[in-house]
């Protein structure tokens, strides 16, 4: 599994590791940044993707770009749908 880049410093020197008490962080071997601390390693993974989603400015435009063809394509397939649907 490919983790993000840091969001701080942008290395993708980046692992799960195990915490002192048990649990699980994703943390950067360059800079030190970690994400929260979780129980499981999926779940680490997943507290660090929303941190990055939250905070990463490439992964947001991502997110804009994608949401954006995505409401493209809808708004093609609904007036294909209305020109198919007879009037009444």
């Amino acid at each position: 599994m490919k983790l993000h880049a840091c969001i701080y410093c942008g290395s993708d020197a980046v692992a799960v590791e195990e915490t002192d008490i048990g649990g699980y962080v994703v943390a950067c071997g360059c800079c030190g940044l970690s994400g929260p601390e979780a129980p499981f390693a999926g779940e680490a993974v997943r507290g660090w993707d929303i941190l990055c989603g939250r905070m990463c400015s490439h992964c947001r435009k991502n997110l804009i770009r994608h949401f954006t063809q995505r409401i493209k394509e809808l708004k093609a397939e609904l007036e294909t749908m209305k020109t198919k649907t007879p009037s009444s």
